[in-house]
Parts: structure tokens; sequence; C-alpha cells
């Protein structure tokens, strides 16, 4: 068999006379569970590196807190806690100026500071030279930071005044940690973004492990984590790290963010169609990885070529491959939906990142946003990956990868819940873990199923319509009209690209991996192929054979009540049949025979009599007005159908009641008699007929679309008038309108004196 685009058919070759081994591999729910335990070690750490840090409690920031003082390269005072509290510091904006060591064994002097001190990311600076000297200044800040130190703050100049403002020195013992409390909303946005994509990256890798496609993707997801990790602690901290730690957390970020490169860019490679042969699959990260080489050794001039051109290069690789990936998938609606989702999630959310800080800072300009907030951009990536593989089964996944991921979140929460209980409200471990368990409980199990419907978007169809789409079908009299009507309704619920008729296809099953559903003949209705669900956006699921299932088995139990429904009316026509020739004709021919008046309408009242315990069938003798009215639809539909014409058949509200006598033959008469009209002398294509109970009346009205008539010429020739008659005698109305677009009936009358419920 042919192997997919992106799938990997290598299998464990055999050695005669032995018995070939398969390599030992972790189920997906453990692997996922392991990959996402060492990802939560690894924000641990990066968690551990952020608040090992000595803490002063100031809140800084290169930006003016005024618009109007524009002294730019000034460092300003934004907020003040703890030991910055402590030592008296007003919580007023103001421009911090120096930092010095206390103490008399304290060497060096005063070191002025700057807002480049703050500075997100250093390699926006112009060379490798001044991203040393950057380090090393770093390194002497965050030595000073280690001991008490004094600072020389100035307060915001007065508006209008000459006078230069005041300058105030304060004393500040910093703690030996930074609390978790003072780490900022960007430092936990690229801790979660990393997690984010590392895990679905990792998740479709565990359920796809030989797949080519899916271990690139793994390849991006731990790139994208190995950037925004570090990119955490040294974007948001303080003041300053030291120098290895700090140079160490910049070039692990490069070196992710061209990971993630590689990553995207053999993903392209080879989904959703194999553009290269697997040889060629390691020349990015041959040549990013050369490139990465260079910028470390120093051997390119500065960061802009040896780390904002690699970016910039491999987003317009990635940016190349997906245009012709999508010249590659013309012609087959599933790949090119699968990759219009997934090329557009990551050309705009890795683009978005591209534009607003990288390239910015390539051209020597400042960045558009914060690279912390720029971070969110990929979540649009992964995110968009997620609910592709619910829509589109993107990497030929369906619900059930997303059960494996529901369940590995709830271990994990379980886990990290019981770990928060211990550290911070209980001691005992079993009082915890049972605790985190109820929450996790009550809280997650709900939350995963508000989640699954959301991101899996499943639409269950309404059982109630369903119900009467299929007695639409079982009703209509067997032939074009009927396979039209049950081809009708398996396209407006699946909403195929195509539709087509199968021979000899029994059962209903899923063909071409998802991309045809094969619906199975029932009843004398053919079997039908369906294409590409809901207009090509998505493949066909198991979900929808079940559905297909139990409108076959609906449509069966239906067709098999018809079937005994006629087989009563031919019945029960062959007992009226049989009573009129044995009964009513002997009672009418002794009545014309009779020479005695008296006795000629004795026989006659009896004879009527006869005839009305016939017709209404004396063992049964009322009929509810929902059995009425299915006889009476039955009836209609086999004339309207026989002539060629279409019918829409409408009863709105009410209880299961019985009518008098009376009223129930008035009402089929008056519909019987608006159908004939319309079926004689309307060449009409549609008939539509309402009835609606209500709480003191019933409404009927009979429209048809056909060449309507002139009411004041032909009013009396067409037995409408025995429609006025019948209804007024009940004390209703009726009305006619009628015109080029066709005629409209209209009747009302009331229930009578003897309704019932049933």
């Amino acid at each position: 068999m042919a192997a997919k685009p992106g799938q990997c058919t290598e299998r464990p070759k055999s050695v005669p006379g032995r018995t070939a081994v398969l390599p030992w591999r972790l189920a997906p729910g453990i692997a996922l569970f392991a990959a996402v335990a060492l990802s939560m070690i690894f924000a641990g750490s990066m968690l551990g590196l952020a608040i090992s840090r000595p803490w002063l409690g100031l809140g800084l920031s290169p930006f003016a807190p005024v618009a109007k003082l524009q002294d730019e390269g000034a460092l300003w005072l934004t907020a003040v806690e703890g030991p910055a509290a402590r030592a008296g510091i007003p919580p007023e904006p103001a421009r911090i100026l120096s930092i010095a060591p206390l103490g008399p064994g304290a060497a060096g002097g005063a070191v002025l500071l700057t807002g480049a001190d703050i500075m997100e990311e250093p390699d926006v600076l112009p060379s490798h030279a001044g991203m040393a000297a950057y380090f090393a200044r770093q390194n002497q800040l965050a030595g000073l930071m280690a001991e008490p130190v004094e600072l020389h703050i100035a307060a915001l100049e007065e508006a209008g005044s000459d006078t230069p403002p005041p300058t105030a020195v304060y004393r500040i013992t910093p703690e030996r940690r930074r609390p978790l409390t003072s780490l900022p909303a960007a430092f936990w946005m690229q801790i979660g973004v990393g997690l984010s994509g590392f895990w679905i990256g990792v998740w479709i890798w565990t359920l796809r492990r030989g797949d080519w496609a899916a271990r690139f993707l793994a390849v991006a997801g731990t790139g994208l984590m190995a950037s925004a990790f570090p990119a955490a602690v040294y974007s948001t901290r303080e003041l300053a790290l030291p120098d290895p730690l700090f140079w160490a957390l910049s070039s692990l970020n490069a070196t992710g963010s061209l990971t993630f490169g590689v990553g995207m860019i053999g993903l392209f490679l080879i989904y959703p169609r194999r553009l290269v042969r697997n040889q060629f699959l390691f020349v990015p990260a041959l040549v990013l990885g050369l490139w990465r080489l260079a910028d470390m050794l120093e051997w390119i001039d500065g960061p802009a070529l040896g780390r904002h051109l690699a970016i910039l290069t491999a987003m317009g690789a990635i940016i190349v491959l997906v245009g012709l990936q999508f010249r590659a998938t013309k012609g087959d609606p599933r790949d090119r939906a699968a990759l219009t989702w997934l090329g557009l999630a990551v050309i705009i959310g890795a683009g978005a990142f591209v534009t607003t800080v990288i390239l910015p800072v390539a051209l020597g300009v400042s960045a558009v946003v914060s690279q912390g907030q720029a971070f969110l951009f990929f979540l649009l990536i992964y995110g968009g990956m997620a609910l592709g593989v619910a829509r589109y089964r993107l990497f030929q996944l369906d619900e059930w990868a997303f059960r494996i991921l529901f369940y590995v979140t709830g271990v994990l929460l379980l886990l990290v819940l019981d770990a928060i209980l211990i550290v911070t409200v209980i001691d005992e471990r079993a009082p915890a873990f049972a605790l985190s368990l109820l929450v996790v409980a009550l809280l997650w199990l709900p939350l995963r199923d508000m989640l699954g419907r959301l991101v899996l978007r499943r639409r269950e169809p309404q059982r109630g319509a369903l119900f009467r789409q299929v007695m639409d079908v079982a009703l209509t009299p067997p032939g074009h009209d009927q396979r039209a009507i049950w081809a009708a309704l398996l396209e407006g619920l699946f909403q195929p690209l195509t539709l087509s008729p199968l021979e000899n296809a029994t059962q209903s099953s899923i063909t071409d991996e998802g991309a045809g559903l094969v619906v199975g003949g029932v009843g004398g209705l053919p079997a039908y192929r369906l294409d590409f669900a809901d207009q090509g956006r998505k493949l066909f699921a198991p979900a929808d054979v079940a559905l297909a299932d139990e409108l076959r088995a609906m449509l069966t139990n239906a067709l098999e009540s018809r079937a005994a429904y006629e087989k009563g009316v031919a019945e029960e026509r062959l007992r009226i049949a049989r009573d009129i020739h044995d009964n009513i004709g002997v009672q009418l021919m002794g009545a014309l025979h009779s020479l005695e008046p008296r006795r000629k309408d004795q026989l006659i009242r009896e004879t009527l009599t006869d005839l009305r315990d016939i017709v209404n069938n004396a063992s049964n003798p009322e009929l509810s007005f929902d059995e009425m009215l299915a006889d009476l639809r039955a009836q209609i539909s086999e004339h309207v159908f026989a002539a060629g014409m279409r019918m829409e058949w409408v009863v709105e509200g009410g209880d299961s009641v019985i009518l008098p006598l009376a009223n129930a033959h008035t009402l089929r008469s008056v519909v019987r008699e608006a159908v004939q009209n319309a079926l004689k002398h309307a060449d009409a294509g549609l008939v539509r007929i309402v009835i609606r109970q209500g709480d003191d009346a019933i409404f009927a009205r009979v429209e048809d679309d056909g060449k309507g008539f002139d009411i004041s010429a032909d009013y009396r020739g067409n037995g409408l008038e025995n429609m006025r008659a019948r209804i007024i005698a009940l004390g209703g109305d009726l009305s006619m309108i009628s015109g080029a677009g066709g005629t409209r009936i209209e009747a009302r009358f009331p229930f009578g004196a003897e309704r019932r419920r049933r």
C-alpha cells in the first residue's frame, strides 16, 4: 500500500531463524505524561532561577511615567514594595540616578543607572563586543544587588520650575530571594506559551511517533519552549543578572528560536504533501545549525546578521513552503483545507512575532510590542493546531486524541494542586491529596466536557427534527421523489461536497481514511457515497457512521410502519367493500323495489346508519385528532404525488383530542376539496397544507403556486360553495384569495361541544 505523505513506512527487519524484535515504546498516554513532567521540571528550574536572585523591591521602567518628560535613556521608578518600601522610598514616580555599595569594605563607587540596564533583549545591540560589555555591566550590577546598597533617586520636575529636582539617598537591604508575587505577568505568559507549544507538539508526536511531520512539530514545540523559558527569566529581571547566567539564557533563547524554525520548515517540507526526499529533510537543520554556531563563535558581524537575519530567513522559507504546498494540494479539498488552516496559523502567529519584534530591531528601530507580550502570538499557531486536529483531523488524529490530552492534563492538575496544598496550606500528604482529588473531580471533569464540546464543535442533531425528516421520507410513495428526499436529508445533515448513489452497499462505513462516508441502502432506497464533510472543511469520523446507522434504523422502522399502515388500509377497504356488497346493496335494492313509502323510508334510514358504521368502523368509531390527520395526509399525499406535484404538510400545536364526527368530516372535506381543485385546475407544482389546533378552534389553510382563477366568475362552478356551507353550518368562516401567484383557501371553525381529551 502506498505511503501517505510524511508518513514513515519503515518496519523492523527480520533475521532468518529469529523472531523480529519490535523496539520498546511507551504507551501514548504515558509518553505524553513523561514529556509533560519533564517540561514542568524545566519550567520549575526557570522559576527557581527567577526567584533565586536578590530582590530590592523596585518597579523599574525605561519609559517616563509622565509624557512631557523627554529625558531619553533615564531609568524610572514606577512602584516600590518589600525592601524598598521598608527603606522609606515613597511610591511616587521618580528617576533613579545611581546605585552604590554600602559598608566600609565595599569596593568601587556609585554606578550610574540608565534605561538600557533593563532592556528586554540584549541582542538588539549592534555588535558582539557591545553584548559582551552589556553582560559585564549586568554582572557588576548583580554583584551590587547581593549586598546592602545606596540608591540615589531624584523626584520629578515640577511644571514651570527652573530649579533642579531634589535628590534623596536611600539605603536598601535586599532580600535574598525574589518572591513569587513580584514576578510580572510577562513572566507567566512566556512560561505558559512555552508549555503550550511544547505540550501540543509532543502530544501529536506521541500519537504518531513514526510520522516525520509529527516529529518536526515536536521539534518546533521544543524550540519554542527553549526560546520562551529563558526569555521569561532575563526579560522580567528586576535590574540585573550575573554574566554567565545571562549569556547562557540569551544563547539558549537564540538556539530555541532557530530550532523552532527548523521544525516548521521541516514540517512544511512534507506536510500535507511530501516535497523532498528524506535525505534533504536535514538541510534546514544543517544550515541554521551552522549559522547558529558561527554566531556563537562570533564569526558573523553582530547579532543583526547572526540572529535576526537567520530568523527572518527561516520565516521567509516557511512562507515559500506554504505557497508550494498550496500549489501541490490543488484538486485535493482535504489536504487543501488542512494546509489552509495550519499554514495560516503558522504564518499569522510566527509572522506577527517576527514583524513586531525581530524585523523592527533588524531595521534599527524599537520593537512594536514587548517581547513577553509578543510571545502570545505563538498561541495562535498551537491553538489553531489543536482546533485543526478537531476540525480537519490534522495528522490523521481524531477525537480520541483529545481524550488522551484531557486525561494527562487531569493527572497533571491533580499532582500540581497536591504539591501546592502541601507547600502552602496542608502539611500532611493524605488530606492534601484527597482535597486535590475532590477539586479536580468537581472542577476539571465538568470543564473537560465543556472544552470537548467547544473545541471539537460537536453538533448533535435535534432528534425531533430528525425523526420528522425521516418520516417525510417514509411517507413519500416509492420512486424518484422518495429517493430525492432521502438524498436531501443526507446532504443537509452531513453537508458533503458530493453525493452519489452506490450499488450493493448494505452497511455504513468510512472510506479513504475519512474522506468519504458510505451510507448503506435501506427499504428499497439506494446506498449513497458522501465525499468531504462540512463542504470540505472536515473529514468523516466514527460518530458520523453511528449517526448514519441511526438514520437507517429510524427509516427502516418508519417504512415498516408505513407498510403495516397500508396493509391495514387495504384490509379496511376490503372490509368496506364486502360490507357494502353484503349489506348496503341488498338494503338499497330492497328500498328500490318497495312499494310502501314508510317501508322505503325505513330501509333508507337503516342503510344510512349502516353506511355510517361501515365508514367509521363501528368497532372503533372515534379517532383522535392526530390519527385523523395521519389518515388524511396519507390519502392526500397519494393523489398529490401521483399528479407529479410536491406537498408540504404542517401541523402546529395542540393536545391529543377527539373531534365530533361532523367537525372531523368537515375538516376532511374542506382539505380534500381544496386539494382536488388545485390538482384539477391550478396547474401548480406545490400544494401547502397548514392545520393548526388552537385553544377553541381549528384553522386550516390550503394554498398552491398555480395559475389562480377568477373567484367572481368561477365561484359557483367548482364546489367551493359546498365548502362554505359546511363551514358556516359549524359557526365558522371561509376565505379565498386567488391570483397569478396561486390560490389560498383559509377556513376556521370551533371544536364543538363534544370535544374531549384523549
